[in-house]
């Protein structure tokens, strides 16, 4: 998978994070180098200091936007959940890192005040928090994002599912894993089973896992739990349907 960056905005307490960090360990399970930067983490270590006016937001996320080119640039997949509400500078930093895909957590901002644990929406409308954004300071909604996921209307699981798609559809995810069968290979097990040294596929899969069993010194059967898991390991490949 080439480098890429998956950049989440939408308003506080939306599910950016939460949906962020989901799709890293999706993507981590299927082998693919896989990093997260969020609020908490570049506020602490990459823009301590910064405050909340517009131009201060905007340079952290110029700073964000920089570390994600980077990490773009060397093969990574980056995963960004930031408010960022700002339009102008998530188009300066798509420009900057070319391999962005935008995805909006859209979310009522009820919904999001019901889900604030921190209490940060309420000492907002009380005053106490000046800048805080879908109170005192606008959101603006993109308005080409390559998705929109609604959290309010959809689980984080079917939200996930939906990126992963986006990503497949987008060419920088192949289609159930990122692992291809080489041609060569494709075609010897094609001419094994037009053979039909094998009745089927599911013997087939038992004659292999029997055969590494046996060479690694296991058992040369395998249990139906152990077949089982290794049918629905290939599935998310892709290799069986």
């Amino acid at each position: 998978m080439k480098g890429l960056t998956v950049w989440f905005t939408g308003l506080p307490c939306s599910g950016k994070t939460t949906l962020a960090l989901k799709l890293s360990a999706k993507l981590k399970e299927r082998g693919i180098l896989c990093e997260n930067l969020d609020g908490d983490i570049t506020r602490k270590y990459l823009s301590k200091g910064l405050g909340f006016s517009k131009e201060d937001r905007d340079e952290n996320i110029r700073r964000v936007g920089f570390v994600c080119s980077l990490l773009t640039k060397h093969g990574a997949v980056t995963t960004a959940a930031f408010v960022s509400p700002y339009r102008s500078i998530r188009d300066e930093i798509r420009n900057m890192i070319g391999n962005f895909v935008e995805v909006y957590v859209k979310c009522p901002l009820e919904t999001c005040i019901e889900r604030d644990v921190k209490g940060m929406y309420k000492k907002a409308i009380a005053g106490e928090i000046k800048n805080f954004t879908g109170v005192s300071d606008p959101f603006e909604e993109p308005e080409h994002p390559e998705l929109v996921v609604d959290t309010a209307g959809e689980s984080e699981d079917e939200c996930v599912a939906r990126i992963l798609e986006k990503l497949e559809a987008l060419g920088y995810l192949k289609a159930g894993g990122d692992i291809a069968i080489p041609d060569y290979l494709r075609q010897d097990l094609i001419k094994i089973l037009a053979g039909q040294k094998f009745p089927d596929l599911r013997t087939f899969v038992i004659h292999i896992l029997s055969n590494y069993a046996a060479q690694h010194g296991g058992p040369g059967d395998i249990s139906q739990a152990e077949e089982d898991a290794a049918r629905e390991k290939l599935k998310k490949l892709g290799y069986l349907s």
